[in-house]
């Protein structure tokens, strides 16, 4: 087979084949002894029907195609090695000229991953924020870890404070309009923690202040996104029944406490206190760098020159269309387009929004493999046993019978193998741009007592 570059445009690449007369001959007498070998021809043993018969049944355009498909993937596997290039999708052939006697040509047109013009990685400059923990985010953490942890006690001899957890009874009135009755629903329960920031401001205030067995009623106008799309968007009541209120009781700091909480020996206080705030500082420096590893990712983003195809685009929107209509399915029991219905959201409008996301996607995995090819990322055995080994601690598996699992799974397999060379190509690039190191601002101190 010979072959030879035509045009290149962008990421298109047009190349011509041509087989010899003696390799196409050859696989054109193979196809006829496939075909006789499976069809059934009246007067002729299988595998012994004479080629002019098989050419006059099925004619001699379809031997010659059956030859061609024959010879295809090891050409197209030669070209894309001569040629060196990295294909997004299978290419388009086109025949020329395809006869016996005479040699075969055809055109092949590829649609390559396009070529990716990174910015100097050394000249980029990332901040990124050196985390502290300030006495009044240690404070306030030790709190929320003492809240968390309290015990609920009913109380009867006092009203409704702004730190209990209520239980309540209500009923959902909407309002009787022009056109609709009134319509009542419940009764139904709930445990209400007052310190929850969800909870409306309108029921918070009209709760405080009230003792078990008072009735209280309270309008709230609901958002027109509301998952309950019969009261999305109304005025509605609730009329609610205070039928219990229980204290929280924060637990004692004592050295069980404490073990507890860090799942670890600690017998004071100022031991627990140390521990929970270097946790602190693990999770707070963690975010910092996370934060500059995306900024680092976007500024690269930004700044590389690339064309994006449209195959990988419109590949992409419509696996993120599939995802989202399993979930819908999964969660709401109900089509795409019906959600899309509910939610006022028009098929425009979706697949405008998916389709910028799949632009979005698409650039930032084309940058991010080719920083990889260009830095030599690799993913080896290693790596999925070391991440392995960390599942494996979590959830007290044997490591070497999750990694064998692993390889028996082809899209737990990518999907892992996708993640590792992320992480692995973000170091890379951290460990290849500037990094400017800012102090965290902190918090204001308490003013000093007079």
């Amino acid at each position: 087979m010979r072959s030879e570059l035509i045009s290149q445009e962008k990421n298109i690449v047009t190349i011509k084949a041509e087989f010899e007369v003696k390799e196409f001959a050859k696989n054109v007498q193979k196809a006829v002894s496939e075909l006789s070998s499976k069809v059934s021809v009246p007067g002729f043993r299988k595998g012994h029907t004479p080629r002019k018969i098989l050419e006059m049944r099925f004619g001699k355009q379809a031997l010659y195609a059956e030859a061609l498909e024959a010879m295809l993937p090891e050409a197209i596997d030669s070209i894309v090695k001569d040629y060196e290039m990295d294909l997004i999708d299978e290419p388009d052939v086109k025949i020329e000229k395809m006869e016996e006697g005479s040699p075969v040509e055809i055109t092949l047109t590829f649609e390559t991953t396009p070529e990716v013009v990174l910015p100097e990685l050394s000249e980029i400059t990332v901040d990124r924020t050196i985390a502290r923990v300030d006495e009044k985010t240690l404070e306030g953490t030790i709190e929320e870890i003492r809240t968390r942890n309290a015990t609920l006690t009913s109380v009867t001899d006092r009203p409704i404070e702004a730190n209990d957890v209520v239980d309540i009874e209500y009923y959902t009135v909407v309002p009787a309009t022009a056109e609709t009755e009134e319509e009542r629903h419940g009764p139904d329960t709930a445990p209400l923690d007052l310190v929850d920031g969800n909870i409306r401001r309108e029921i918070l205030d009209s709760l405080l202040g009230k003792n078990i067995g008072e009735t209280v009623s309270v309008d709230v106008e609901i958002q027109e996104d509301y998952p309950e799309q019969h009261l999305a968007g109304k005025s509605i009541s609730y009329e609610m029944t205070v039928k219990d209120v229980k204290e929280k009781i924060p637990p004692e700091m004592n050295s069980e406490f404490f073990k507890k909480i860090l799942q670890q020996e600690c017998e004071t206080y100022e031991v627990f206190l140390e521990e929970v705030g270097k946790r602190i500082l693990e999770g707070k420096t963690a975010e910092c760098q996370s934060e500059a590893e995306y900024n680092a990712v976007e500024k690269i983003t930004e700044l590389a020159q690339l064309d994006l195809p449209e195959t990988l685009i419109a590949r992409q929107g419509e696996a993120m269309k599939k995802e989202d209509a399993e979930k819908i399915e999964k969660s709401k029991n109900m089509t795409l387009d019906k959600f899309l219905e509910e939610s006022s959201t028009t098929a425009e409008e979706y697949e405008e929004n998916i389709r910028k996301q799949a632009e979005a996607i698409v650039r930032r995995s084309l940058i991010l493999d080719k920083i990889a090819e260009n830095l030599g990322i690799t993913v080896e055995r290693e790596d999925f046993t070391a991440e392995m080994s960390k599942l494996a601690a979590t959830y007290q598996i044997d490591a070497d019978r999750l990694v064998n699992s692993l390889f028996k799974d082809e899209k737990s397999l990518i999907e892992m193998a996708n993640k590792i060379k992320y992480r692995k190509t973000v170091k890379a690039i951290m460990d290849s741009v500037q990094i400017n190191d800012t102090e965290e601002q902190q918090s204001d101190p308490a003013p000093a007592a007079e």
